[in-house]
């Protein structure tokens, strides 16, 4: 059996390495992260002498370079070392003449030419069977290994199976195991059945190519299948007591609608019902999120299964910085880029730019490395064509976008990225029915319902997460899909009202000023937007108007003198509108204090009704503060209610400030003998100061005038703390170990940044 180390990076040829000695010698091997490694790439203990393992992948400069290399750096690495033992392994194959030039050079650490591996040293001891744990510890060797790769062949069906394989055995030098391929395998462990759904570029069919050939390397035949459920169906009475993966690639395409009409959702559903009772089987399916969400919502058949109960929805934000470190690294190791465009990346540690980019994607971390792309591109150009690629990754919606969803959703899209990328549903409901009633949209013959719609958009453009109870918000599912809406449509400014109009919120506003201070979108065209939505609002019933709206529409261009007048006229509306609302206060506030001009306001009573119903944090309390002491307000119910609340938002900042304060210098441990036990003690005093101190920097934020209108009880508040309980919860937020952190033997880890730093790291 021949396995091509070739596919291995020089991590993961490290790793192999230390394995492999561990076995030989059955010693213990201490692997190290990577890095610069001093010529240690992997140490045991014989006795109390050090051994030491030192590697050289080396498959693409071949002997000349090794030999080099060797002398030029590593003896006098192996010199200061003194090691009793120094093992050396290499990828590339050595003659015996080879093997006794490395003895020599490294006399007399190496001991014998048994001390040094190569490429077929490393394949003999791979092929013994009593070595298989190694070769299966280190997928990417095992899944490529010619036996495996002839067990792939021979398990694929004939046809477009046996073509698919072969694709995918020679995509996957690139493929870095995350917690998603052992979260995906145990799904399919579990219910036979995975739907792996993501957005464009996420890697969805990298990890279920992956998991095809696992299945396949393990014995199962391998069906690719299109939408032709039937050929499946025929497949499985032919071989009903095989076992066989059925591959799916793009579940449904974008004939969602045509399989729903045509009824083949019945036959889907009963195929995979059947899978799920046959753990001889396997069905692994890619779905982009929109599809998927589009055929549930279509078919009660799809709903009533609950077909998403089997989705494994990839996100980038489960990817650790370290799992993108080991992608990007695997991505340059094996791009065959000339290496003054590799420097470009290890300048100045860019990687980690790159790493922590908001629109970080395998997608555009494969199109960015890739070779004949980037072919001609000056080295001194290819840092900003990286840039370029991730601030604007136009190349992976713009398709995706324009083709493949249609007008209801983009509309949705739309309105969530003018509203500065966050949306509650309920203004995303109100906007979207506006938008639909007053403007051009191709709806076909598709339900464009808010409720059909926004199910199509969820987890494909869109997020819907649960911020209450029976409250929900969007987000984007990727900030750069408002990167590209923005590159592609914000120049469209009959689009741009229209979403605008249909908003009508503070927050699209404050979007609008960020895209003019960002020089986004010139002034000529913000005046014109800014006219059309003055004159949409004051259409607007009183009632109805978004206040701090037309506040912040005022300040897109504040020499708008029209605008401003028609403020303090709505405040004299606003002093005589009799019911509170107390969710406004803060725009009440903005418009009182702000923009007053000749405005003359008499009775401010109206004010204590928007305190009482509302819930001040920290900048309301000051600008009521601030309102009292410009109109010289007396009104005692005002203070009443302001006093209120007052206590009330100082107890709950306090209650989260004190869950959350180090009380480690007040407790201290102490050893029992008699118990033969550790036993905790804490100072109560010094907590309590520690309190104190807590509470009286929540009281300084407040403006200093508060106290001449209104009394604080802090006092009240810090008898009611309960010493005991508080320590209590400080202690368990440690969890297990805790007695060791204050004994001070508790190691917090290993540091991510180190970590990343040290794959990046050249020897």
């Amino acid at each position: 059996m021949e396995f091509f180390l070739s596919k291995l990076n020089d991590r993961e040829f490290e790793s192999l390495s230390a394995d492999i000695i561990s076995d030989e010698l059955d010693l213990t091997v201490e692997k190290f992260k990577a890095g610069r490694d001093g010529g240690v790439d992997g140490r045991f203990w014989i006795g109390k002498r050090e051994g030491i393992i030192q590697c050289k992948h080396y498959w693409k400069t071949g002997y000349k370079g090794l030999i080099s290399k060797l002398k030029k750096e590593e003896v006098d690495k192996v010199k200061k070392l003194n090691p009793i033992k120094y093992v050396f392994f290499t990828s590339i194959p050595l003659s015996r003449e080879n093997k006794k030039e490395i003895v020599e050079i490294f006399s007399p650490f190496i001991k014998s030419e048994s001390d040094v591996w190569g490429e077929d040293d490393i394949n003999d001891f791979l092929s013994k069977k009593e070595n298989q744990n190694i070769v299966e510890k280190n997928y990417k060797l095992w899944i490529t290994s010619t036996q495996i790769l002839d067990i792939v062949y021979n398990n694929a069906i004939k046809g477009r199976s046996e073509s698919t394989l072969s694709e995918i055995k020679s995509n996957n030098e690139r493929y870095v195991i995350t917690n998603n391929h052992t979260k995906g395998t145990e799904i399919l462990k579990n219910s036979n059945v995975i739907i792996i759904s993501g957005e464009p570029g996420i890697g969805k069919t990298t990890l279920a190519n992956n998991l095809a050939l696992y299945y396949t390397a393990n014995g199962f035949e391998f069906c690719d299948i299109e939408e032709s459920i039937s050929e499946a169906e025929a497949i499985l009475r032919q071989k009903e007591k095989k076992k066989i993966v059925f591959y799916c690639d793009d579940f449904l395409g974008s004939n969602v609608y045509d399989a729903i009409s045509n009824k083949r959702d019945s036959h889907i559903v009963k195929f995979i019902n059947r899978i799920k009772k046959d753990d001889s089987k396997k069905f692994i399916l890619t779905s982009r999120t929109n599809i998927l969400a589009m055929a549930v919502s279509s078919s009660h058949r799809f709903q009533n299964e609950d077909l998403r109960e089997d989705e494994f929805l990839l996100k980038i934000e489960d990817l650790s910085d370290l799992d993108k470190a080991k992608i990007l690294y695997n991505h340059i190791y094996h791009s065959n880029l000339d290496n003054v465009y590799i420097d470009e990346i290890y300048k100045q540690k860019r990687y980690k730019q790159i790493i922590q980019h908001k629109n970080f994607n395998p997608r555009i971390i494969e199109f960015i490395t890739n070779n004949k792309r980037i072919s001609r591109i000056k080295s001194s150009e290819y840092w900003n064509y990286i840039v370029d690629k991730l601030d604007n990754p136009k190349e992976i919606w713009s398709n995706f976008f324009q083709y493949q969803i249609d007008d209801p959703v983009r509309v949705l899209t739309f309105l969530t990225v003018f509203n500065s990328g966050v949306i509650g549903e309920s203004v995303l409901s109100k906007s979207y029915s506006f938008y639909k009633q007053n403007f051009k949209m191709n709806t076909g013959s598709t339900d464009s319902s808010f409720d059909a719609v926004r199910k199509l958009a969820i987890k494909s453009l869109l997020n819907r997460r649960k911020i209450g109870d029976r409250i929900y918000e969007y987000t984007l599912f990727n900030p750069s899909v408002s990167d590209f809406v923005l590159n592609a449509y914000l120049e469209d400014v009959d689009l741009v009202e229209s979403v605008l109009k249909a908003l009508g919120t503070r927050s699209s506003i404050d979007f609008l000023n960020s895209l003019k201070q960002n020089n986004r979108i010139s002034r000529s065209i913000i005046r014109e937007i800014q006219s059309e939505l003055f004159r949409h609002f004051c259409d607007i019933k009183l009632i109805d108007r978004d206040w701090d709206y037309l506040v912040q529409l005022s300040c897109l261009d504040i020499l708008n003198t029209r605008v401003v007048n028609s403020i303090e006229k709505f405040i004299i509306e606003i002093s005589s509108y009799k019911e509170a609302r107390g969710e406004r206060l803060y725009e009440l506030l903005e418009l009182l204090i702000d923009f007053n001009g000749n405005v003359e306001i008499k009775d401010f009573s109206f004010v204590a009704g928007y305190i009482q119903y509302g819930s001040l944090d920290r900048e309301d309390i000051n600008k009521v503060v601030e309102l009292i002491r410009k109109y010289d307000i007396k009104d005692e119910i005002l203070f009443e209610n302001l006093s209120d609340e007052v206590d009330s938002y100082i107890r709950e900042v306090f209650a989260d400030n004190k869950s959350s304060a180090n009380l480690e210098p007040y407790i201290h441990s102490s050893y029992d003998h008699e118990h033969g036990e550790f036993v905790l003690d804490f100072d109560s005093g010094g907590i309590e100061h520690e309190m104190e101190s807590i509470l009286d920097t929540i009281i300084s934020e407040l403006d200093e005038k508060l106290l001449d209108y209104i009394e604080i009880d802090g006092a009240d508040i810090i008898e009611s703390i309960e010493i005991d309980q508080l320590v209590d919860d400080f202690i368990s937020s440690y969890g297990e170990g805790y007695e060791e952190e204050f004994r001070g033997g508790y190691s917090s880890g290993g540091n991510s940044s180190c970590d990343i730093e040290a794959i990046f790291e050249r020897n």
